[in-house]
């Protein structure tokens, strides 16, 4: 008992402060419980947040196709045979073997551009066997027309312009080279055509391909007609991939050659005639070519992605029309092209020499 009563004396003050304690506790969290009840639920602790990077694509599809040899005839419906093919491309490109309102009548170019072309190539070996007259005729045509233009020009200051122009989002550049000329320029007007140049014209690619995603590049070669392309292309085309072409779109006197990588650019060595009306069948034979362009962003990282090439084969077929109409190859029937079947094949050998993985067919 003594010990019980010396416990208490000893620590019963400190018992009591105890118990005050945990009395005005419960007195005060009683009160906070009532104040919440009537003003709301007490303030969430805020959660950190994650932001995470979203994934954007775009996405272009692009046609390459040969050159157009046009006519003077009434030709509004020589593409027919081509449907809607041409106008599902954002980018449908063509170089266009003639100047307008010189050699050939504007209504051709029209149909060209109302076909869906919309990046027309102008710069050719034999664009200047008419002088410095005819090429600013043509200018006066194509520069009112709303396609994409390179190749030949009024001036100094609009060689030398780069033009950006935008498609769902990605950013191009379209240029349009010969390599050499019939007719040499006359040193003071060396701007009228964009000649290629071994040492200026990668640099001005690379320049091109700083400040836009896609850099298109459409280039006709003198002196390879063969079915591969000569030593002279393969220099030209590793130089352009280098500058950082993405796309090359080449032309060989009316000859057809193949389809390949070069990297990450994705060459067109000679796509041919899309329309001619020369008797020689092998000149009215052609080829068009397909991609598909991607552009990833990721935050600050950006990527661009070249898929799923493709190609198929157009022929120019003459029937009672005094002038001929374009199909595709594997359309033609003998009367229009004799030995239209075993020809295809050929030159689907031909497309496919490079890389055989290149599809051949499916262009939508």
């Amino acid at each position: 008992m003594d010990k019980q009563t010396n416990f208490w004396e000893k620590n019963g003050k400190y018992l009591l402060a105890l118990a005050l304690v945990l009395a005005g506790t419960s007195l005060v969290m009683n009160v906070v419980t009532r104040v919440l009840e009537q003003g709301g639920k007490p303030a969430e602790t805020e959660k950190p947040e994650f932001w995470l990077d979203k994934e954007e694509t775009h996405v272009v599809n692009i046609l390459a196709a040969g050159a157009v040899m046009p006519c003077n005839e009434d030709t509004d419906d020589v593409f027919a045979g081509l449907g809607q093919l041409v106008n599902n491309y954002e980018y449908a490109a063509v170089t266009y073997h003639s100047l307008v309102g010189t050699d050939s009548q504007t209504s051709f170019a029209d149909n060209v551009c109302r076909q869906g072309f919309n990046m027309i190539g102008l710069a050719y070996p034999e664009v200047h066997a008419d002088g410095k007259d005819a090429i600013d005729t043509s200018m006066d045509y194509w520069n009112r027309s709303s396609a994409r233009i390179s190749g030949t020009h009024s001036s100094t200051d609009e060689r030398n312009q780069l033009r950006i122009f935008e498609q769902n989002g990605i950013s191009t550049v379209y240029l349009s080279f010969t390599d050499g000329l019939k007719d040499p320029l006359p040193e003071n007007e060396a701007y009228l055509v964009n000649v290629y140049d071994d040492e200026k014209t990668p640099q001005f690619v690379s320049k091109a391909a700083e400040q836009a995603d896609l850099v298109i590049v459409s280039i006709a070669w003198e002196g390879g007609q063969g079915a591969l392309p000569n030593d002279r292309q393969k220099q030209i085309a590793e130089a352009l991939a280098t500058a950082g072409a993405s796309v090359i779109i080449g032309y060989a006197d009316n000859a057809v050659q193949p389809v390949c990588w070069i990297d990450d650019t994705l060459v067109f060595y000679s796509l041919g005639n899309l329309y001619s009306e020369s008797e020689e069948i092998t000149n009215r034979i052609g080829a068009l070519g397909a991609v598909t362009v991607t552009e990833t962003i990721y935050g600050d990282r950006h990527r661009i992605e070249l898929t799923n090439p493709k190609m198929d084969l157009v022929a120019s077929v003459k029937d009672e029309s005094i002038h001929a109409k374009v199909i595709l190859l594997d359309k033609a029937t003998e009367e229009q092209i004799p030995s239209c079947k075993e020809l295809y094949e050929g030159y689907v050998q031909t497309l496919q020499r490079m890389d055989d993985s290149i599809r051949i067919g499916g262009l939508k």
